[in-house]
């Protein structure tokens, strides 16, 4: 069966929080300093407001089932002292099962979000990946994205001196 690139609706929310809470515990792990253990992104309730939300485009991958998603954000800079009037197609976050890895979904899944941003008439799609290991950059490397910016931190030893 070839996997199916759609729109998500209600019907899809238990497994859009279910591959939420998957995601959650990867960066979890990877950065428990900034992430919760158990949690998840947005719940069921919130779910169902982003799909009702003209500026969420949710879609997502299905098998045998709903197995991964891409979340987007439509962002549009309008008579901005500083910068050019734009509108992007931001990608919030992208997910496949880990039994579904390996046979294109993930790409299948940017291109749509590629297609949505073209036919809202977006100048590009931006998207922010997590300097973890196992690391998505590679992938997006590969999908063609290049680096606009980096999100730096210095992490402030905030033990007590004796």
């Amino acid at each position: 069966m070839a996997v199916l690139i759609r729109a998500a609706h209600s019907g899809d929310i238990p497994d859009l929080h279910r591959m939420l809470l998957c995601i959650a515990a990867f960066h979890g792990q990877a950065r428990p300093d900034i992430f919760k253990t158990g949690a998840s992104k947005y719940t069921p309730e919130e779910l169902q407001e982003l799909l009702c939300d003209e500026t969420y485009r949710i879609f997502v991958a299905e098998d045998a089932g709903v197995c991964g998603y891409v979340f987007c954000i439509l962002q549009t800079v309008q008579d901005h002292l500083l910068l050019q009037n734009r509108k992007e197609l931001y990608v919030d976050d992208l997910f496949v099962d880990p039994d579904c890895r390996g046979k294109g979904t993930a790409t299948l899944l940017m291109q749509k979000a590629q297609e949505e941003a073209e036919r809202c008439g977006c100048d590009c799609v931006t998207l922010n990946v997590w300097n973890v290991p196992h690391s998505a950059l590679p992938f997006y490397e590969k999908l063609g994205y290049t680096e606009r910016k980096r999100y730096m931190e210095l992490s402030v030893d905030n033990t007590p001196k004796n």
